[in-house]
């Protein structure tokens, strides 16, 4: 009765080790953050340097404003290229500074338009699109007037006959730049209210199902996109400022040279100093938009009033819409600018602003400590 007792506790023993030797030299699986040497790794998050649409409705957002800009930029430049060539030298003397800067605003539009679509994608900011589906709306409506707006430019700078000739010459291609808008407006609509639900899912994995955290997000995102907004219909008034006052008296002109590259640093420093939570600062750039406004306002007198009304007679109709949305949009810009400075220091700036990651790789943080390359069971 020993002997086969002793037997099987034998065997019992040489099962027992030979378990024990299958665990000890069982490979361990590794981790994604570990090589095969047992070293731990930072994970790859770096994003690529360019951006290009990955999901089914971003590429077809961008495919329908990228195929409007190229048709309507073409035809634009092809109109006001063609009417140059058109006109003789007399006529040119006169100076068409209304054709000029109404084609040359028209395209410059279009084009900071694109810029915009890429970068509301981009950063997956749904009130840029919905601003950018607005801006397109009014694009279609300059488009629609653009068609008079250029008959009484060349009637006034040609005879009627001719001004006939050049109208019915391009006719169907000032028409086809609003039936291309008019599309487009119709096709960013749709894909917007497509991408808010993609764009609202992506925010939430930011910040979380945080309600307050998601309205000082959402009134974050209004101020940036309404900064850009003013930096077009800005920077467009004072351009076509420039133009009237360029053979102006000398002071005139460099009073509204300056004002562009204030206009720009302050609309830049603005989302910084947003982004970052300083209070001072921001505040500091409300006074200057308040002085900008002011500007616009002086302006907008000086193209009403009958002493000084022939001098912006050119560009009257465009600079005061410019002017007019410059100052609505500053407007709202500053009062969106208060709210945003009552939110500071609630949390949302790690959300905006995070902080930059340590060059110092997180394997010398983790290598000091010893990863058990076995595990046995009890």
């Amino acid at each position: 009765m020993i002997e086969p007792l002793q037997t099987t506790l034998q065997s019992d023993n040489a099962y027992q080790k030979a378990k024990e030797s299958e665990i000890y030299t069982y490979p361990i699986p590794l981790s994604p953050v570990m090589n095969e040497q047992h070293h731990h790794k930072a994970p790859n998050h770096s994003r690529p340097l360019l951006y290009v649409p990955n999901t089914l409705w971003t590429r077809l957002f961008a495919a329908t404003v990228i195929t409007e800009t190229v048709l309507t930029v073409a035809i634009e430049s092809w109109i006001l290229m063609s009417l140059w060539g058109d006109l003789d030298d007399d006529t040119k003397a006169d100076g068409p500074m209304r054709l000029q800067s109404f084609l040359g605003l028209y395209i410059f539009a279009l084009i900071y338009e694109l810029a915009l679509s890429y970068d509301a994608l981009r950063r997956k900011n749904t009130i840029q699109l919905i601003g950018l589906c607005i801006c397109n709306l009014g694009l279609l409506t300059y488009g629609i007037l653009q068609m008079q707006e250029i008959k009484d430019t060349v009637s006034s700078m040609t005879g009627v006959n001719i001004s006939d000739h050049l109208e019915n010459l391009y006719h169907i291609e000032i028409i086809l730049v609003p039936v291309f808008l008019g599309i487009g407006t119709v096709c960013m609509s749709f894909f917007t209210w497509k991408l808010r639900a993609e764009f609202s899912w992506s925010i939430y994995k930011n910040i979380s199902a945080d309600l307050q955290m998601k309205r000082r997000y959402f009134t974050y995102q209004v101020y940036i996109a309404l900064l850009k907004f003013d930096f077009f219909f800005v920077f467009g008034s004072q351009l076509q400022i420039l133009l009237v006052v360029f053979q102006a008296e000398d002071l005139d002109f460099i009073i509204n040279a300056a004002l562009i590259p204030l206009t720009i640093g302050t609309l830049i420093l603005s989302a910084q100093f947003c982004k970052r939570e300083k209070t001072k600062s921001l505040i500091l750039m409300m006074l200057f938009m308040l002085i900008i406004m002011g500007c616009f306002g002086l302006t907008l007198h000086r193209i009403h009033t009958p002493t000084e009304s022939a001098d912006f007679s050119s560009v009257r109709v465009s600079l005061t819409l410019f002017a007019a949305i410059s100052l609505l949009l500053m407007l709202l810009t500053n009062v969106n600018c208060v709210a945003c400075i009552l939110n500071f220091n609630k949390g949302l700036k790690i959300h905006v602003n995070p902080p930059k990651k340590r060059k110092t790789s997180v394997s010398l943080e983790l290598e000091s400590q010893e990863t058990p390359s076995r595990f046995l069971l009890n």
